[in-house]
């Protein structure tokens, strides 16, 4: 529990240090400098493109995570590991880079209701290309335990070079269509440095070696990948295919709206993401040894960490919504509600922790893929009925229905099959330390007038709040871990003070 806990707390650190510079963008710079259909489209792009990415990969690395024990041996390369994941992912690049040359028509009229997509389709394949290699690179790191780097590099140095673009625009130094072209190179720098970090990891090699791959073996780690090729493209359904069918069915002007409404879906998710990324590979390893205690154990901490984070950060917004939206342009204030259904559906995802994780890397990984297949037909058939109705409430209605969908049935075979439920007293205490919180926080008076009385209110807020919760979480000791944490970081700053 210590890597992991050291690892997780350094990956939220950046992860949300990332969340500010993309506050800073989504929030101060695309809605007052691009239009809402240009920022509808930086959207698409990237919904696509993560869509895209997964299939590319094919597979490869949600098998690689399960079935690196078999590849680690450092004086032997990894026995071809890396070498393995690239060839897999360039062939897939092809196979769908091909699929997307042949549909291009077939998709840009899906999109019909703005030009920009047609004009900028092929901007899709120079990110889609980047974030895979980036992905395999990342994926390599974490199963030496690395995970904070990629960390860094997806979470803050990608939104910081996106930022310094954006404030080009800001000046007036480049254009929309100029800036599209820094956007493309912000987006996949990030692969260079992946790269150099992980060529220094004990044991980097990209010689081919298929040691490992006997016929046996062979079977198995195809087959899984397989499998994952549907889990993780159904992963992507639900977080990107409100954004492309909200473009098809409605407009790129209020899928820009809902892009920067959604932002805070995204902040809360990174809680969860980082304990994932720091669990994952002792989670594989905890299964090569049968040791489902420490899983077990992983499983009811996870909740417990990613709850308590997670009442914070929702606090934080419900408390602070009305000062959010004076910031932004009138148009925007159509994404309210919006906020609030995708944070509650993001909230339900952070109480029941790692479900997801566990079945898959466990020997019950098929019922994983059945449930993510129902997904793909559930999500996209509440965003066909629910967008024509409600628009952009609709789409996060859906998402927010599709994500307890998923996470009550992972926690329902992991219960079956595995015999592990995460839900402890400490989830109780913390609902109701959050509740409580949240009814000293709102008898505060409310700073009113202008927008920087809305700042003004929005920080005293956000202070009061932390500080409140923060007190009692770390008084009430419902996570060892979390205080442990706390702790290190109040002595660091006492020493730097």
């Amino acid at each position: 529990m210590n890597v992991i806990k050291k690892q997780a707390f350094l990956g939220t650190i950046f992860s949300y240090g990332g969340v500010l510079v993309g506050f800073i963008s989504q929030f101060f710079l695309i809605p007052h400098n691009i239009s809402e259909a240009e920022n509808g489209l930086l959207a698409v792009l990237l919904s696509y493109m993560y869509v895209l990415v997964q299939l590319s990969s094919l597979g490869f690395n949600a098998a690689g995570s399960r079935f690196f024990p078999h590849f680690r041996d450092a004086q032997k390369g990894h026995k071809g590991y890396l070498f393995l994941g690239l060839m897999t992912g360039l062939i897939g690049f092809a196979i769908t880079s091909i699929g997307l040359f042949l549909l291009k028509d077939t998709i840009v009229k899906n999109e019909e209701h703005s030009p920009l997509f047609a004009d900028n389709f092929y901007l899709l394949l120079p990110i889609t290309l980047a974030t895979l290699l980036f992905n395999l690179l990342d994926n390599y790191a974490k199963n030496l335990y690395d995970t904070v780097t990629g960390t860094f590099l997806a979470q803050f140095l990608q939104r910081f070079l996106i930022l310094l673009a954006l404030i080009l625009v800001v000046f007036k130094w480049v254009n929309f269509e100029q800036f599209l072209y820094l956007w493309v190179l912000a987006v996949g720098f990030y692969v260079v440095p992946m790269f150099w970090k992980a060529s220094r990891l004990d044991g980097f090699s990209l010689k081919p070696d298929f040691s490992v791959m006997t016929p046996a073996f062979n079977r198995e780690f195809w087959f899984y990948a397989f499998l994952t090729i549907l889990t993780g493209f159904s992963s992507m359904v639900i977080l990107y295919i409100d954004k492309i069918m909200l473009a098809g069915i409605s407009t790129f002007k209020e899928t820009g709206i809902y892009n920067t409404a959604s932002f805070f879906g995204s902040v809360m998710g990174m809680a969860l993401m980082a304990v994932t990324k720091a669990a994952q590979p002792l989670i594989a390893d905890s299964f090569a040894k049968n040791d489902l205690q420490n899983i077990h154990t992983i499983y009811k901490k996870s909740c417990t960490t990613s709850l308590i984070v997670g009442c914070w950060i929702f606090l934080g917004i419900y408390s602070n919504i009305d000062n959010l939206f004076q910031l932004l342009p009138p148009s925007y204030a159509a994404g309210k509600m919006v906020v609030i259904i995708i944070s509650l559906g993001k909230l339900f995802d952070l109480a029941t922790g790692l479900n997801g994780t566990i079945l898959a890397l466990s020997k019950h990984y098929v019922y994983d893929t059945y449930i993510m297949i129902g997904l793909i037909f559930i999500t996209v058939a509440l965003n066909y009925f629910l967008i024509p109705i409600y628009g952009m409430n609709g789409a996060a209605f859906a998402l927010a229905i599709a994500t307890v969908y998923y996470n009550l049935a992972r926690y329902m075979v992991v219960l079956l099959k595995l015999k592990m439920q995460p839900f402890t007293s400490d989830l109780g205490k913390v609902l109701l330390v959050a509740l409580t919180s949240w009814l000293i926080i709102r008898l505060l008076p409310n700073l009113e007038g202008n927008k920087l009385m809305s700042i003004m209110d929005m920080g005293y807020r956000s202070v009061s709040l932390t500080l409140l919760y923060g007190v009692v979480i770390y008084w009430s000791k419902v996570s060892p871990e979390l205080n442990g944490a706390m702790k290190n970081l109040w002595l660091k700053m006492v020493k730097i003070f």
